[in-house]
């Protein structure tokens, strides 16, 4: 190739390239006319809560974090009273259910308040699972 084409080549792709330099993204820091919600100082959520328990590209709900210390708790007491042979397998078995049912309310609700779960709703679950947690211990103390 000679010189005078290499020329001609390279203007004919700087002149195809020309209309793309619009469509470029500005680098960090530098202003356009299109500036992302995301990212900026103070932003949350369209349900007003910043964004809990997210992996990956799915969104997965893992009970609200007040709950998740007696939870364990519950299913600590389960476990340790099964291995310890003070709870029958089918008390663990009914045990089990009644938290996975406390768990799948917390889901509903959450489905239908998002993070901002009512003062009502949260008394409710919490009574439940003080009321699991007690029957456990009274079940477990027993002869």
């Amino acid at each position: 190739m000679n010189p005078k084409t290499i020329l001609v080549l390279a203007a004919s792709a700087a002149a195809l390239s020309l209309p793309l330099v619009g469509y470029a993204q500005p680098y960090y820091g530098q202003s356009s006319g299109y500036q992302s919600q995301y990212g900026q100082p103070g932003y949350q959520s369209q349900y007003g809560q910043p964004r809990g328990d997210w992996y990956g590209r799915r969104a997965r709900f893992r009970g609200y974090p007040e709950f998740r210390q007696i939870e364990a708790h519950i299913r600590g007491e389960i476990n340790d009273g099964a291995r310890d042979d003070l709870l029958a397998p089918e008390d663990v078995a009914d045990f089990n259910q009644q938290l996975r049912a406390i768990q799948l309310r917390e889901q509903q609700e959450y489905r239908s308040h998002g993070w901002n779960l009512p003062q009502d709703d949260r008394a409710a679950i919490r009574s439940q699972l003080d009321t699991l947690d007690s029957l456990v211990d009274q079940t477990r103390d027993e002869p």
